[in-house]
C-alpha cells in the first residue's frame, strides 16, 4: 500500500507527538506538567484533611496538587511539614503526573514566606493553646514533642517564618524542659507553633 508524503507527514507529526519528542518540548497535561516539572506561584490554601494544595502561577493558572507524608518543605535548608505552609508564601513545587493524570507533590522549596513578601500570618484565625515537657526535639526538621497534661505526645512544628525570637526559643529547648506555646492545633496530636508563653 503506498502511503502518499502528506499522510505520511501527518503520522510521524502524530507519533513524535505521542511519545513526547525533546524536540517539540514536553507533553502538557491538565496542571501544566509533562513528567516531572516545577509549578512555580503563591500558595492559595492547603488542605491537611484532603491532603490538597493550591498554586496559583504568575500566569494566573490555578493548580490543585496533592501531597503525602513524603512532601518535604524546604526553606533555608530545613525541612518542614506541608502544613507549615501559608497563604501567600511564594514556593516552587516539584511535581509529577500519576497514571490516573493527578498531580503529586514531591517536593515544595518556598522562595519567599508570605510574611517576606508582605502579607502577614494568616488574619483572623484563633489561636489556641498547650503545655507539655518536652519529650524529643528534631532541630533538623523544626519540631518538638511535648508530652501534654492529659499524658499524650503532641507533635509542635515551629514554622520556617517564625520571629527570630521563637527560633531562638526552639534552639535553646532541652528534653525535659516545661513549655507554654500558643499557636493552632492540625489535629489531636499535631500543633503549629506560633510563640512560646
Amino acid at each position: 500500500m503506498r502511503i502518499s508524503k502528506r499522510l505520511w507527514a501527518l503520522l510521524s507529526l502524530a507519533f513524535l507527538t505521542l511519545t513526547g519528542c525533546p524536540a517539540l518540548g514536553p507533553l502538557e497535561s491538565p496542571g501544566g506538567v509533562g513528567g516531572v516539572n516545577d509549578i512555580i506561584g503563591e500558595v492559595q490554601f492547603v488542605d491537611n484533611r484532603t491532603r490538597e494544595l493550591e498554586i496559583r502561577a504568575d500566569s494566573g493558572r490555578r493548580s490543585v496538587l496533592r501531597f503525602d507524608n513524603n512532601t518535604q518543605v524546604i526553606y533555608r535548608q530545613r525541612t518542614y511539614p506541608v502544613s507549615n505552609l501559608e497563604r501567600g508564601d511564594y514556593v516552587a513545587a516539584r511535581v509529577q503526573q500519576d497514571r490516573d493524570g493527578r498531580l503529586w507533590v514531591t517536593s515544595i522549596s518556598v522562595r519567599e514566606t508570605a510574611q517576606d513578601r508582605g502579607m502577614g500570618a494568616s488574619l483572623g484565625n484563633r489561636l489556641d493553646r498547650t503545655e507539655g515537657r518536652v519529650e524529643f526535639i528534631d532541630t533538623r526538621r523544626g519540631t518538638f514533642e511535648i508530652r501534654d497534661p492529659r499524658n499524650r505526645i503532641v507533635l509542635v512544628s515551629v514554622s520556617f517564618s517564625a520571629p527570630r525570637a521563637v527560633t531562638d526559643r526552639f534552639n535553646r529547648l532541652r528534653n525535659g524542659d516545661y513549655v507554654r506555646v500558643e499557636g493552632r492545633s492540625i489535629a489531636a496530636d499535631r500543633f503549629d507553633l506560633e510563640n512560646f508563653l
